[in-house]
């Protein structure tokens, strides 16, 4: 049996970017997502102390998962959203989930 997979980025915005600058590349990569199979959720929050955003996307399995992945090395919506990141603060995980409940609106 599948289970769902988790993929939670950390990061700051590179120098020179605004939040503003952010959001807008932000739509644009949420718009490649969404087209993407086994995409089932997508949330960024943003810990104003630190300035450290947390980017946690929901997979169906973890080969979508990975497929995603390994297509942005090459998608340029993917690497234009790359380029507002502060490469060194960077921390991507993958994980799988073990137990969770269902979504509601």
């Amino acid at each position: 049996m599948s289970t769902n997979s988790i993929e939670i980025a950390t990061f700051k915005l590179a120098n020179g970017v605004t939040e503003a600058d952010f959001l807008k590349q932000n739509e644009e990569f949420m718009a490649y997502l969404q087209e993407q199979p086994g995409l089932l959720y997508r949330s960024v929050s943003k810990h104003a102390p630190s300035g450290t955003y947390t980017d946690i996307v929901y997979w169906n399995t973890l080969e979508d998962a990975k497929r995603v992945q390994e297509a942005f090395e090459h998608e340029p919506v993917c690497q234009q959203f790359a380029a507002l990141i502060d490469k060194d603060s960077l921390s991507l995980t993958l994980t799988e989930a073990v137990a969770q409940t269902p979504c509601s609106e």
